[in-house]
């Protein structure tokens, strides 16, 4: 029971009771001074809600922003409890008065829980805010207020409400009920959960949010403080509620977290959900951006790459990099300069928080640089091949060819032979690369093949290439694949390198048969079988097919196997050896839909 008449004369009347013996504000002070105390209450008090309608209006253009909804209505509370005290302390009709005490209860009531939600969200558990738990708190404040609306036809709040001045304010008196112990209570215990998670984010997160998060959790204890000790009783002037005026450091608190610093313009939000994708987890650079293109973290590779650290933070990307977001994710890859620079892929993973709400993303950096000097180098190779290489070889084969034709000795002319031999198979690389080359760098171009006549083209082609060689060509079309739709370039590369390949490791004349057929467990798909007499492919050839791969113990002989491989990888086929009194290489491709 909050019955504190006893420090007080009784047979004073309103306005005039005297303070018995307790410090300085003594009968012997003027009056004057008295109200010179009462009104600096009033005019702090409502200060305090000035300033909260300030912050308010403020606070508006982030709504939408992670915990922003949330600290608006808490401000909004916050302003409610400041003006109505602050009013309420003019006002001497007792009736007025406990209208103002009520709208005193309900921001108070309001204030701890939405205060958790803004919490909640701002530090990336929003997750949490839509549970059965969390939105059972509402039940308190939204009872608090109903009671306080309806005070004159119950004492579920209040009893014996009755107005004692203090400092000629409106201060008053009452008998506190559990319901509003239990609103306090729960007021009180949701700030206090707010304030401990706002510290778990200063632990966790670094410097980066630690001035914000220290000024909104230091914003707290000025108004709490002055709660308790209102509700305890204890003081020289129990009649008189100190919190509503301990807003004001309140609110200048909010004032420096929210437009002194960036606490709503970039979030723990951006790295605990870069966390639950694995931040920690990669060895590559990986910077985390906000919603904004501003980098709020970096991992260590980051750090070291960018030569930057913690108290950088948040800083815009393009001020980092030297390149925009979206360019950078549209180029792919950017160069990076520095010891610890080179080229790096750039992928983007968008962040969103557990309501879907995207805050920003995480740019992972994968050094390419090796792989790009790779390229660079085969690149220059294949140039040397196609063109350098193939004019020089022009060049000894003719020569060959000559020396061949006007020595008299049959063992130099036979040298010479070899040679211009040699210069044929070098020219026929030359030229299977420069082919692939072209039909690599474009797109696979499905059409409608007439098989017939592409086995009959490509016939016609290896007779012209080896016309001093009289191979046979068996070409067998069954029935349902005389046509097929495919890449005809890509098809007539497989092709011709299998036969070609036949012609050229025969001992004698060579024989090759074709058949292309429909098999029987795909029947839209559609399979080429090449045969031919010659002694087994080597092993170690096969296996660099399948490895992938070419070592130095481990390499095949040419190129036109390879060329079959690629072309398959285009065309999404398989590729199969065996060996039936002779080599039988399948070939097997399926619809293009699914190429």
């Amino acid at each position: 029971m909050r019955e504190r008449d006893r420090y007080w004369d009784r047979d004073r009347p309103p306005g005039r009771r005297e303070h018995k013996g307790l410090g300085p504000f003594s009968p012997t002070y003027p009056s004057t001074v008295s109200t010179a105390y009462g009104t600096a209450i009033v005019v702090g008090t409502l200060a305090a809600g000035v300033g909260s309608v300030a912050l308010l209006r403020y606070l508006l253009r982030y709504v939408g922003r992670a915990g922003a909804a949330w600290f608006v209505v808490t401000i909004a509370a916050q302003a409610l409890s400041a003006f109505a005290y602050g009013v309420g302390l003019l006002v001497f009709d007792p009736a007025a008065r406990a209208f103002a005490e009520a709208f005193l209860w309900i921001g108070i009531a309001c204030l701890g829980p939405t205060f958790l939600g803004f919490v909640l969200t701002y530090t990336g558990r929003s997750g949490l805010t839509r549970s059965l738990p969390f939105r059972s708190l509402f039940v308190v404040p939204l009872g608090t207020t109903a009671l306080a609306l309806t005070h004159p036809f119950h004492g579920l709040l209040w009893r014996e409400f009755r107005i004692a001045p203090v400092f000629e304010l409106s201060t008053v008196l009452y008998e506190i009920q559990p319901w509003a112990f239990l609103s306090i209570a729960v007021s009180l215990g949701t700030a206090a959960i707010g304030v401990l998670l706002l510290l778990e984010t200063i632990l966790s997160y670094g410097p980066l949010y630690r001035r914000e998060a220290i000024a909104v959790a230091l914003s707290t204890l000025p108004p709490a403080a002055g709660a308790i000790v209102w509700l305890a009783g204890v003081g020289p002037w129990p009649e008189l509620n100190l919190a509503p005026l301990l807003l004001l450091p309140h609110v200048l608190f909010d004032a420096y977290a929210f437009v002194g610093t960036h606490m709503f313009e970039t979030n723990p939000t951006t790295q605990r959900a870069a966390e639950h994708n694995g931040f920690n987890g990669l060895r590559d650079p990986i910077l985390t951006v906000d919603a904004d293109a501003r980098v709020v973290n970096a991992n260590r590779e980051a750090a070291e790459l960018f030569g930057i650290d913690d108290a950088s933070f948040p800083l815009p990307i393009a001020e980092l990099t030297g390149v925009g977001l979206g360019k950078m994710r549209s180029a792919g890859e950017m160069d990076i300069p520095g010891i610890a620079g080179g080229v790096f892929a750039v992928s983007y993973t968008s962040l969103s928080d557990p309501s879907g709400e995207a805050v920003g993303g995480m740019v992972v950096l994968y050094d390419v640089t090796e792989q790009r000097r790779r390229e660079q180098q085969l690149a220059v190779f294949n140039r040397v091949l196609r063109h350098n290489l193939r004019n020089e070889m022009t060049v000894i084969r003719g020569h060959a060819n000559s020396l061949e034709a006007d020595l008299s000795d049959p063992g130099l002319s036979a040298q010479a032979g070899a040679i211009a031999d040699a210069g044929d198979r070098l020219l026929s690389i030359g030229d299977k690369a420069q082919r692939f080359d072209r039909v690599q760098e474009r797109e696979v171009r499905p059409t409608e093949i007439d098989l017939r006549g592409l086995l009959g083209s490509i016939e016609a082609e290896l007779r012209e290439r080896h016309d001093e060689t009289g191979f046979t060509l068996d070409a067998e079309t069954e029935a349902g694949a005389e046509c097929v739709r495919s890449d005809a370039e890509m098809l007539s590369l497989i092709l011709s390198n299998l036969i070609e390949n036949a012609i050229l490791h025969a001992e004698g004349d060579p024989t090759v048969a074709v058949r292309a057929y429909r098999p029987e467990a795909d029947p839209d798909a559609v399979a080429f079988e090449v045969r031919d007499d010659n002694a087994a492919i080597s092993d170690l050839e096969i296996a660099s097919i399948r490895a992938g791969d070419e070592t130095p113990l481990q390499h095949g002989t040419g190129i036109g196997l390879w060329i079959v491989t690629w072309c398959l990888t285009a065309l999404n086929g398989d590729l199969e050896f065996g060996y039936d009194e002779g080599n039988v290489v399948t070939v097997s491709l399926p619809t293009a839909g699914d190429a």
